[in-house]
């Protein structure tokens, strides 16, 4: 999953968030994140505000288009939860698991999209 689309799928769910959020979130650098809120900021997929009255700090929400491409990003995304729960449930191999889906498993576990057995799994099976 690519940084542009995590930081989509993070603001659908939350509104509006600083970049640090974000960054935590999608578990990235904070200035690469800051490059992709800047480039889709020039795309019309984000807005930058300011909020707070003494300590004022930038914040980004989703535009009506970042919206609706955020839709499709969310759709895409639990399709593939939805692929990584039946692979679990007929036996697939959590290593296997983790090649095809590693980029996208964090943030699927993050947002509760797939079993937390699953994260046991993985990282018992890691060890």
């Amino acid at each position: 999953m690519s940084t542009r689309d995590k930081i989509l799928q993070f603001l659908y769910d939350r509104v509006e968030s600083t970049p640090e959020q974000i960054a935590n979130g999608i578990r990235d650098e904070i200035d690469n994140t800051v490059l992709f809120l800047k480039g889709m900021q020039r795309e019309g997929l984000v807005v930058e505000k300011e909020k707070g009255i003494i300590r004022k700090r930038k914040v980004y929400s989703l535009t009506p288009t970042g919206l609706e491409e955020a839709k499709r990003v969310k759709e895409n995304v639990q399709r593939k939860a939805e692929n990584i729960m039946r692979s679990i449930q007929n036996g697939k191999d959590p290593k296997e698991l983790m090649e095809e889906y590693g980029d996208i498993l964090p943030m699927l576990l993050m947002m509760s999209m797939v079993d937390a057995m699953l994260q046991d799994l993985i990282l018992f099976d890691q060890l």
